[in-house]
């Protein structure tokens, strides 16, 4: 038997592993789901020890499906990104995991703007300053849990390197989506941890994506039934590793990744400058390029409309609505946080579906405006592809394409973070490792007219909406 690879994605909500043979085909697959908890409105926390537990669980379920495998020739990462977890001097967590969609921390990231400007942190790592900072959730646990007193900050990446193999590192990826890395430079920025008062030496190491971290602890191998010494490599994390799953490439494949949140993925081989300062900028797991990583409302717009309003009546056929889905605000490409989510046009003869579709449609929209702003500087991208949930619906990647008016290709390993895991931890081996297409869609020109008035009324609806949410808030 040939040597497996092991890419194991843990999510906000789950860890999954994908086995994956010498050849690039997908042999097993195992999942562990494990909670996200809400203590407060606007607040987002989670057990780490919840993480290390449904990774293990994630490897064995996998590794059970594969009786006949051969040995494990390397494990990588996919992790979900700016998750903050401060530990103690032995890597033993204080608290729960304040995670990455927390925003509990406003007043923090006004304080720090007020202290230095919003250009400064776009210019120092190609990322603006939000709530969701872990800078901003540091200070904010100096100001409300001044005991604490944490020995190192970790993210999730270099907890689990340490649960794994006793070493507080992170991959390159991972570093550049914290406020502290400039993916220019490709190193920790001194100015923005003067800023926040943190020290380096309360960092990670960084390794470039797909080098060598260390031999798994034989503790942590038993744990997850791996045969002691079997290698951990850098991973990404999971925007940039489903990206490199599903084979982006500069000026050729854009990826569109449909989870919790929808994100937009396009790599480019020059540092990116954004005279805008709106289009987040991070490292790829080539040490040569570049990604535009776009997040946007999606899948838990739908997930929220399906759970609070459960199936109804037929369509009814009362005219179109429109949808904005910033129910956590508005994210990219503009950064709107004063944005709510909004219903318009509604009317007596609407029905469930007439509202489905609204919803629908305007995650869609929103997926439109990011290609628009990550294609002013990547330059178009003929072609994307869909991966995650949604690129399993049967009728939402057709929209995609008729929309966004872009062929759209679903792959055949829909798991593409943990796929672009297992390509890192295989290094070379995965070389000849081909990216396969299930389906690719066309847009459909009778559709177009239709797609184009609502998209435009879209903007018409959200420009409109602007000063009304500002007074909102």
């Amino acid at each position: 038997m040939g040597d497996l690879y092991l890419g194991v994605d843990v999510g906000t909500t789950s860890a999954k592993c994908l086995a994956v043979d010498e050849r690039g085909q997908a042999v097993g697959f195992g999942q562990q789901h494990y909670a996200l908890h809400h203590p407060r409105a606007g607040w987002a926390e989670q057990d780490p020890e919840a993480l290390w537990q449904g990774l293990a669980a994630a490897v064995r379920a996998c590794l059970a499906q594969c009786p006949e495998r051969g040995p494990v020739a390397g494990l990588a990462l996919s992790t979900q990104a700016d998750t903050l977890i401060p530990v103690d001097a032995q890597g033993r967590p204080l608290r729960p995991a304040l995670s990455w969609m927390d925003g509990r921390a406003q007043a923090e990231q006004a304080a720090l703007l007020a202290e230095t400007g919003r250009s400064f942190w776009y210019r120092h790592t190609g990322k603006a300053l939000t709530p969701l900072s872990s800078a901003c959730k540091i200070r904010w646990l100096r100001e409300h849990e001044p005991a604490l007193q944490p020995a190192r900050y970790c993210w999730v990446p270099d907890y689990l390197a340490w649960r794994l193999c006793g070493q507080f590192a992170t991959d390159t990826p991972s570093a550049s989506w914290s406020p502290f890395f400039s993916p220019t430079c490709r190193q920790w920025v001194g100015e923005t941890l003067a800023a926040v008062g943190v020290e380096q030496g309360q960092l990670p190491e960084v390794v470039a994506s797909g080098q060598p971290l260390g031999e798994l602890l034989p503790g942590a191998a038993a744990e997850l039934g791996l045969a002691p010494g079997t290698m951990l490599l850098a991973g990404a994390f999971d925007q940039v590793a489903a990206a490199h799953g599903a084979g982006a490439e500069p000026h050729q494949v854009g990826v569109l990744s449909c989870g919790t949140a929808w994100v937009l993925y396009c790599v480019v081989a020059q540092p990116p400058v954004d005279p805008q300062e709106a289009v987040p900028v991070c490292c790829h797991v080539d040490e040569e390029q570049w990604g535009l990583v776009l997040p946007f409302a999606g899948g838990a717009a739908l997930d929220w409309f399906r759970s609070a309003f459960p199936a109804g009546p037929e369509a009814a056929g009362g005219g179109p609505l429109v949808f904005i889905p910033h129910l956590y605000g508005g994210l990219a490409p503009d950064w709107r946080e004063e944005s709510r989510g909004s219903l318009l046009g509604l009317g007596l003869a609407h029905g469930w579906q007439d509202v489905e579709r609204a919803v629908r449609v305007g995650i869609t929209c929103e997926a439109r405006r990011n290609l628009a702003a990550a294609e002013r500087l990547a330059g178009r991208m003929p072609l994307l592809r869909m991966v995650g949930g949604a690129a399993r619906d049967p009728a939402w990647p057709q929209l995609v394409a008729d929309l966004l008016d872009r062929p759209t290709s679903l792959p055949e390993v829909t798991e593409a973070a943990c796929y672009g895991a297992a390509r890192l931890a295989a290094g070379k081996a995965a070389a000849s490792w081909q990216i396969r297409e299930a389906h690719q869609l066309a847009p459909d020109p009778a559709r177009r007219q239709e797609l184009q008035e609502d998209y435009a009324r879209y903007l018409r609806c959200y420009q409109a909406l602007l000063p009304v949410y500002g007074q909102w808030s």
